[in-house]
């Protein structure tokens, strides 16, 4: 409970934020906030390598953390690398690309941060996650507020964002971390290969579902505008929100379901299906106060200029049931490291998105980018629970 109630702090100091940008600075900086999101997202997904679910998980190998921790730095100054490499492609003028530069930094040690959170997982230690993101939400948002009321700049507000979190890493998190400083025994390249073999293939999950959330967002500021994007990622902020939460609680739940699922694969179901219903009760909740009370709420939170915009959040609430459900359906597939089949399944679903894109939202613009996520989101969940069943029948019913 205290790791969900961390969630929400930190989906609220990142909603605050896109707030924030929104009417203090303009739809052209929270577009612009929202592209540099989408652009480093699928990087920054494919360099975690996943190990907050393949640590907990993993069975084949043994390594004490501190091994897995330097793999993870590895894949971090690789970041850093490939994110330099695309932001030299992309056409940006120099104030653009400093604010760019300074989210990778921010990216950089919050995937630091990141490795912290994996080995407290691995642990059972949810209070120390649930500690640091309301630690880090209150400090990020008083000097986020600070620097937007102070400055109006976007840069600044990115300056903030890494200062922020660099006190909580070096003042805070590095308290908990498992793994020494100087570990003993050294990462060499056959335990590098051995990881990524094993890991491999749940990263290209994410990177193909980040893929999968931001080719629209790339259409609709390639074909359409920054400020189309804007509006776009801003209303996508309370799906955000909600992934979050859903996250949260999968973390909260993979070590136990992990260990369910060693012991009974039948047992495993049971509490699966449980937390499936619990989730559905939450959404029909939301989806009432969507329908009802919709745009209402955009335009209290964001302003009068998102007036009018009530047919996309009602397809906002169709695409939330999606979001969750392909979540939770991801976490069980991890929990069996049913990978081979994800990027299968995300494969299909990343060209199903592009080719959708193409006729949908270039002709549509912002309701076609919706239309597309229900339906790419919909395609997944089709998919994941073809693969479950099938696993369903062959490990539970002979």
């Amino acid at each position: 409970m205290m790791n969900i109630v961390g969630t929400i702090f930190m989906a609220f100091n990142q909603w605050l934020q896109v707030i924030l940008i929104t009417r203090l600075l303009g739809l052209y900086e929270v577009g612009l906030f929202s592209y540099f999101l989408a652009l480093t997202g699928p990087l920054v997904l494919f360099t975690r390598f996943s190990l907050s679910r393949l640590v907990p998980t993993q069975t084949k190998l043994s390594y004490d953390y501190a091994i897995f921790k330097q793999f993870r730095d590895i894949t971090n100054y690789g970041f850093i690398i490939m994110a330099v490499v695309t932001m030299i492609f992309i056409d940006l003028n120099v104030y653009e690309s400093l604010c760019l530069l300074v989210f990778i930094l921010f990216k950089y040690f919050e995937n630091k941060e990141e490795f912290i959170y994996t080995e407290n997982i691995a642990e059972s230690r949810i209070s120390f996650l649930a500690l640091s993101k309301i630690y880090k939400s209150i400090l990020t948002i008083i000097l986020f507020a600070a620097s937007i009321f102070i400055f109006e700049s976007l840069l600044m507000a990115m300056v903030s964002l890494l200062l922020a979190q660099v006190l909580i890493y070096y003042l805070y998190g590095i308290k908990f971390m498992f793994s020494p400083r100087k570990p003993v025994t050294k990462l060499n390249f056959s335990d590098f290969k051995k990881i990524f073999a094993l890991g491999i293939g749940l990263s290209l999950v994410e990177v193909l579902s980040s893929l999968v959330s931001n080719v629209p967002r790339y259409m609709l500021e390639y074909f359409h505008s920054v400020e189309i994007l804007g509006i776009f990622a801003t209303i996508m902020y309370f799906a955000l929100i909600t992934n979050n939460i859903v996250f949260a609680l999968n973390e909260g739940f993979i070590a136990r379901l992990a260990h369910q699922a060693r012991q009974s694969t039948a047992l495993f179901y049971r509490t699966f299906f449980k937390l499936c219903s619990a989730f559905l009760i939450l959404i029909v909740f939301g989806e009432v106060i969507l329908v009802l009370f919709g745009n209402d709420i955009l335009i209290l939170v964001y302003g009068e200029e998102f007036r009018g915009y009530q047919r996309e959040m009602i397809l906002l609430g169709i695409l939330l049931f999606f979001i969750v459900y392909t979540k939770l359906f991801e976490m069980a597939l991890n929990v069996f490291n049913l990978y081979t089949h994800q990027v299968v399944m995300q494969t299909i679903t990343f060209i199903t998105t592009i080719i959708l894109s193409v006729v949908v939202i270039i002709p549509f613009g912002l309701a076609g980018a919706f239309i597309v996520s229900i339906s790419t989101h919909g395609l997944l969940m089709m998919g994941q629970i073809a693969i479950l069943l099938h696993h369903w029948k062959y490990k539970v019913s002979m």
